[in-house]
């Protein structure tokens, strides 16, 4: 029979402390690879964001082609466009091409659809709950998109914006970043109805001096504009 020693007690007493002391190493390095991963992850999106916003501030002007796909959840049916686009400051022109032709400007404040088919324009005030029916707009608000909408980052180079005051009836933005001069590789807009607008963007041309009269909309003698 083992008879107990004076040292008993002490080896139980230092077998505690280091169970302890291994408990709280692993405690700490636990807490320490969350914090990690939070800098990280927070690391990674403040880059992605760094990325346009610094990009942003070299672009005068831009001028590209795009693709563009509208998936309507109620028809559940799914539009394919093309065309080309022109960015100054706040003026755009939006211009698809084939059978819906249409060119969109947007100079300030003034918004124009005209449809040459029918040689008609219709113009109105551009304000925030528009932006669901012309998702190039949201172009000219990325400089600063930390003021209007919550970010987070879904995956690398991915932004998920969500806005932060009512921007028409955009529910969420997933936006696509690259390595390019223009960093915006493409734009997906979910709508509260469950709508779908994605938008791809090719060949963009930076800073190439574009005129101003391309962004202003000037009506044929035989056009008809109304104005609402």
């Amino acid at each position: 029979m083992c008879q107990k020693t004076p040292w008993t007690g002490i080896i139980k007493t230092m077998r505690l402390l280091y169970q302890k002391r291994r408990l709280l190493f692993k405690t700490l390095i636990i807490n320490f690879l969350c914090i990690f991963l939070l800098l990280t992850l927070s690391y990674a999106q403040n880059t992605t964001l760094s990325k346009i916003e610094t990009a942003y501030k070299n672009i005068d002007d831009a001028s590209g082609n795009f693709i563009q796909i509208s998936y309507i959840k109620e028809l559940g049916k799914t539009q394919k466009f093309n065309g080309k686009f022109f960015i100054k400051g706040d003026k755009i022109r939006w211009q698809y091409f084939g059978k819906f032709s249409q060119v969109v400007y947007l100079n300030r404040k003034m918004l124009t659809v005209y449809d040459k088919t029918n040689k008609q324009a219709i113009q109105s005030s551009f304000t925030e709950d528009k932006y669901g029916q012309l998702p190039i707009a949201l172009l000219s608000r990325m400089a600063d998109i930390k003021k209007d909408f919550e970010i987070t980052e879904n995956k690398e180079n991915t932004l998920i914006l969500v806005p932060k005051t009512k921007m028409g009836n955009i529910k969420r933005i997933e936006l696509v970043i690259n390595e390019n001069e223009f960093p915006i590789k493409s734009l997906k807009i979910t709508d509260t109805m469950a709508n779908i607008i994605t938008v791809e963007f090719n060949n963009v041309k930076i800073n190439t001096n574009l005129k101003d009269s391309l962004f202003n909309f000037t009506p044929r003698e035989d056009d008809t504009v109304l104005q609402y």
